[in-house]
């Protein structure tokens, strides 16, 4: 996909974490779309390190990065910029809880997530979600 020139690039470490076939998305405080577990890399961390840093900052869990599953591209929903969401599958440990001021809920969102109303960026719904499903990680 051709970037706009004029167009600056997020760069977003995304924790994919599936349970029982719901796909775990989380919502800011007085936003209506819901966006992916994870953050921004700070000087010098990989993205494996950010991965863990954003989910301990975020839900108050330990984090197992499995794998990475792609570098994947979208307009970001919240600027006008361009986001490459590196996304892992990563399984929680512990039990997840709210602890960043910024989020206002967390849930497994399932396949019929459309009819309860739930919006997801593009970079999710039209990549992420079909790449998982693609590869046999959700069965929907």
């Amino acid at each position: 996909m051709a970037m706009d020139k004029g167009m600056k690039e997020i760069h977003k470490i995304a924790a994919v974490v599936i349970k029982d076939d719901g796909f775990l998305m989380v919502r800011k405080t007085g936003k209506d779309i819901c966006t992916s577990l994870g953050g921004k890399p700070e000087e010098g961390e990989t993205e494996e390190q950010a991965l863990v840093r954003e989910i301990s900052e975020e839900l108050s869990c330990g984090a197992n990065v499995i794998r990475k599953l792609g570098d994947f591209t979208a307009k970001a929903v919240f600027d006008d910029a361009m986001v490459r969401l590196s996304a892992y599958l990563v399984e929680l440990k512990g039990e997840p809880k709210i602890s960043d001021p910024e989020l206002e809920e967390y849930a497994f969102i399932t396949k019929d997530y459309k009819k309860k109303g739930i919006n997801l960026p593009d970079s999710i719904e039209k990549q992420v979600i079909p790449y998982c499903k693609k590869e046999g990680l959700l069965n929907w």
